[in-house]
């Protein structure tokens, strides 16, 4: 029951703060249905779907299997596969993905409601994770993030399992509600000290304490929101 109210706060929160970002107000309930991304227009033996880019690279599209380990391949096709693309495997029952090397952005809904998806190798290179890219990926306990990584957007991992995750020196901005009720959420390393933090970034996650360098933007988001911490 706590697990479910917390999806449904969560979402709604979901759905909130993609309608402030889009729109600039509030969000209906049907916004979240126009989160899919186009027909792949090529799919490799293992049942990913590609789209090429203008630059003559691949994005993922979408999935068409009923396997549950993903393996992306650095190309197909001849082609480079650089991101993976809105909703591409929204709601897949998959439970571990392997990422190329050469990955640059992970777009926006990409795993959201994924609640079986508990290993996800993220490798250097990405520097975006989308807006709600993990969401509600209660399985998810543990993840790196890449060196290369700059931006966390809004509700990148609300409402996911997640029991602890530093953010990488290079990160300049983690967005709203981007670890909201992730009621697991333990601690939060920042190894940075000019990353930004949105105030309610952690809103929900009672058990949190924040480990960052004195006079970050991260201590004083948990001072105020009166958050355990740790100045180093």
């Amino acid at each position: 029951m706590k697990k479910l109210t917390s999806v449904i706060i969560a979402l709604s929160l979901a759905l909130s703060a993609f309608g402030l970002a889009s729109c600039g107000s509030s969000a209906d309930k049907n916004q979240v249905s126009v989160q899919e991304t186009t027909s792949p227009t090529l799919v490799d033996e293992y049942g990913v779907g590609f789209n090429t880019d203008e630059d003559g690279s691949l994005t993922v599209s979408g999935y068409e299997s009923n396997d549950t380990d993903v393996s992306i391949p650095d190309e197909f096709d001849g082609k480079p596969v650089k991101k993976i693309g809105r909703s591409a495997f929204k709601g897949q029952n998959i439970k571990t993905v392997t990422m190329p090397d050469g990955l640059e952005e992970i777009g926006d809904f990409s795993f959201a409601l994924c609640s079986k998806l508990e290993l996800v190798n993220i490798p250097d290179g990405v520097t975006k994770i989308g807006k709600n890219a993990f969401f509600a990926n209660f399985a998810l306990t543990e993840l790196e993030l890449p060196e290369s990584l700059q931006l966390i957007e809004i509700n990148a991992f609300n409402a996911s399992g997640l029991k602890e995750i530093t953010i990488p020196e290079n990160v300049l901005n983690v967005g709203e509600y981007a670890f909201a009720d992730c009621v697991d959420l333990e601690q939060v390393q920042f190894m940075g000290d000019s990353t930004v933090v949105a105030a309610n970034a952690f809103k929900g996650c009672e058990k949190v304490g924040i480990i960052a360098p004195k006079g970050s933007p991260a201590i004083d988001v948990a001072k105020e929101n009166k958050l355990d911490y740790v100045e180093i």
